[in-house]
């Protein structure tokens, strides 16, 4: 059983103010718990309602937490209804720490720039596409949407513990590192064809921007190439989620050709 002023402070961590105050998020729902404990994530506490702490399906996870001392809290399932953020949870979630903001960030080979982008549902299923297609680092511009929105969570499916991530400014890092090796690209309407990026550096840094506005004017000066994505059909420009997976895919397919 929680008491209120527990209750209370959980259902916080669903908000931005709540997520800084505490430095932690609640994650929900039994994959992205299993995601997080199998990639040593630092955590701070397991809870699960009483009826799921035998079912097959929950006992990965519980013993996953056993094994690595994790605290478990056995809570009702009303509990478990007023701590959510979804309309019919699982029955199980975990408070997890958020990682301090990294002031030596380093550039990995295959890195996805995300500037401005605001809807949380187009940012999660950026981030798990970026997983798919193997790329290593996602970094986002300050005034991106938080990656810890719980939307976010559940669109990224698990990606969050997969791929670097870190929140800066993309031209305070390339201003300060000219001997960077990357090919930057941008998506733009106006771009060359994507078809026409051929075998290239395998170190890259590919920049999708804001759903109604794009790529934002000062980064430009740093972008090697501009690319589109040709179509065949009558609708002006596509969702940045789907074009970010077209793009990933051609440049994770030139990258291995």
């Amino acid at each position: 059983m929680l008491i209120r002023s527990e209750i209370l402070r959980l259902k916080s961590l669903h908000t931005a103010k709540g997520r800084k105050s505490a430095n932690t998020v609640l994650i929900e729902g039994l994959r992205l718990v299993e995601d997080c404990l199998l990639s040593q994530w630092p955590i701070k506490s397991l809870f699960i309602t009483e009826d799921n702490m035998s079912r097959p399906k929950y006992i990965k996870a519980v013993n996953l937490a056993k094994s690595v001392a994790i605290k478990h809290v056995l809570v009702s399932k009303n509990d478990m209804e007023r701590i959510s953020d979804t309309k019919n949870p699982q029955g199980i979630a975990m408070e997890i720490y958020i990682p301090l903001k990294n002031k030596n960030i380093s550039l990995e080979n295959k890195v996805l720039y995300l500037d401005k982008i605001s809807d949380p549902g187009n940012l999660g299923t950026i981030m798990r596409t970026a997983a798919w297609f193997g790329v290593e680092q996602i970094l986002l511009s300050k005034n991106c949407t938080d990656i810890w929105n719980s939307k976010v969570l559940r669109s990224a499916m698990g990606a969050h513990f997969k791929i670097i991530c870190d929140v800066l400014n993309l031209n305070e890092l390339l201003s300060e590192n000219l001997d960077i090796s990357h090919k930057v690209y941008g998506s733009y309407i106006d771009g060359g064809p994507l078809t026409d990026l051929k075998a290239f550096n395998d170190k890259w840094i590919l920049i999708l921007g804001n759903e109604a506005h794009g790529i934002s004017e000062y980064l430009e000066k740093y972008i090697d190439k501009k690319i589109r994505i040709e179509g065949s059909g009558y609708q002006e420009s596509l969702n940045v989620a789907v074009a970010g997976g077209i793009i990933l895919k051609h440049l994770n397919r030139e990258c291995l050709s």
